[in-house]
């Protein structure tokens, strides 16, 4: 695919390359960017696109219209067509592996949370590496008001940003909270004008594309595997990425750049 084309991606998501990021935009904005089974394997297959093309150095994800995502469509979630626990359990894990490839996918993900983000619609966004949030934008962890629980990730990611206290608040309350209040507790990172938020988040997107992708990897890799080991468990993921890291042409490129008076120019390699 060629720098500034547009591809929609079986019927419900827009997949397209700016440059050196590639921007993902849920799209079934008739209904909230709700998911159903297509939008899942869609967005799947968009994000095994954007890890495997080298040419894409960093990934941003948005909604259409007027949310993010507002989490599952109950007319087509096939979870609920089913009474085979089985079958209900494949089901999630189809969705779980919308997590666990953006968790895995070795460049940086933004999430660009342009309208409401609840249930699978902030799980989504909270998988992503950085959250970027429209004034107008609405979050909560919804499911508790149709007697469910998060299955998404929610559960994992929510005490991890927030603390656990607040986590449990929210996840057994249901209740909405607003972008001021996200990025008070912590469960975004910016909350910016409307008018401003693709423009944001395409900036910080671009700024990562020009910087050392191998690094940002690693980076990743360790962060995420560090939260559930011990202390020593976290040195030996530096020990194991900084030996590599410190062979790699980037890191000659840094200390010549710094001893020459310049900015380096990286190229992930």
């Amino acid at each position: 695919m060629r720098d500034g084309e547009v591809a929609l991606m079986g019927g419900t998501v827009i997949w397209e390359k700016q440059e050196a990021v590639g921007v993902v935009t849920l799209n079934r904005p008739e209904k909230l960017n709700a998911f159903n089974r297509e939008l899942f394997s869609d967005l799947g297959e968009v994000l095994g696109k954007a890890a495997g093309d080298e040419g894409v150095k960093a990934v941003v994800i948005t909604g259409a219209g007027r949310a993010f995502s507002a989490g599952g469509d109950r007319e087509g979630h096939p979870s609920w067509k089913t009474q085979d626990p089985i079958i209900r359990a494949e089901y999630v894990r189809e969705a779980q592996r919308i997590t666990l490839a953006i968790r895995r996918m070795p460049k940086p993900v933004i999430a660009a949370v342009n309208g409401v983000a609840m249930g699978a619609g902030l799980d989504l966004a909270m998988a992503c590496d950085i959250r970027i949030a429209s004034r107008e934008a609405r979050f909560s962890e919804i499911f508790i008001r149709a007697g469910l629980m998060p299955d998404m990730g929610g559960t994992y990611f929510l005490p991890r940003l927030v603390g656990v206290g607040k986590a449990m608040e929210l996840i057994l309350t249901g209740d909405t909270i607003d972008a001021q209040e996200a990025l008070r507790i912590g469960l975004v990172n910016q909350v910016v004008p409307a008018q401003e938020l693709m423009g944001s988040a395409m900036a910080m997107a671009r700024r990562f594309c020009q910087g050392p992708s191998r690094a940002y990897g690693f980076a990743k890799w360790a962060v995420y595997k560090g939260l559930n080991q011990d202390l020593e468990g976290a040195l030996d993921n530096e020990t194991y990425g900084q030996a590599i890291l410190l062979g790699t042409e980037d890191v000659r490129e840094a200390f010549n750049a710094f001893s020459q008076k310049r900015q380096p120019l990286f190229k992930g390699k």
